[in-house]
């Protein structure tokens, strides 16, 4: 994702056919029938909910077309050029949306790694503890109001004046059961912060911490 863009995180639950009439598979797109306040440009996180369909995905890209009027047939709304690593997981919403069984796919290790971490939230630094890293994000204790899904938020994974904020939007949260009061990130930093955190996730499987 380019540094400097504007970050939109949204949350979005859409009908089957919807998604299947947005999704261009050859192209990398995908129609969002939201956003159209946006720019071309303007950078999105999306958490997309397919209706009849448990599961749920986090979607990365740009804006590549802004429809700002619409007519019933083609609402208003952006399409999205998809982030490389988003591909895999528009195709599997693809497939759960044309009714095809589908499974989960293997997922990157998340280590059971206990960390501080400080979570900035609206300017205000939280201290917090990984209960969870992977390459992609990961998973904190939090204590006070639970954050939003597609809240936007940062992480300081170091103690020094210029440790880089790593950018992160909140995939989901919990109230209870194995994970009680936790919150879970997916990562969307660039440059140096991004190196910040595969600089923690390389240190988690060095670590030799169990993997869930």
């Amino acid at each position: 994702m380019p540094p400097g863009k504007k970050l939109h995180s949204v949350a979005l639950n859409m009908e089957p056919a919807q998604f299947v009439a947005g999704w261009r598979p050859d192209a990398g797109t995908l129609f969002l029938p939201t956003l159209s306040e946006a720019r071309v440009g303007d950078a999105v996180a999306v958490r997309i909910g397919i209706f009849g369909q448990t599961i749920r995905a986090t979607l990365l890209g740009s804006i590549g077309l802004v429809r700002r009027v619409g007519r019933p047939s083609l609402p208003p709304g952006v399409e999205l050029t998809l982030d490389k690593g988003s591909l895999p997981a528009a195709s599997f919403l693809a497939a759960a949306a044309r009714g095809e069984r589908v499974t989960f796919r293997e997922r990157a290790p998340r280590y059971l790694l206990e960390r501080e971490l400080l979570v900035v939230r609206d300017g205000q630094e939280l201290p917090s503890q990984s209960v969870n890293v992977s390459e992609g994000g990961c998973a904190v204790s939090w204590t006070g109001p639970l954050p939003m899904v597609g809240e936007v938020l940062q992480l300081k994974v170091g103690g020094g004046l210029l440790t880089p904020r790593v950018r992160a939007v909140v995939c989901w949260n919990s109230l209870g059961g194995t994970l009680q009061r936790a919150a879970g990130l997916r990562v969307v930093a660039t440059g140096r912060a991004a190196r910040a955190w595969q600089r923690l996730a390389a240190e988690a499987a060095r670590s030799g911490a169990p993997t869930s």
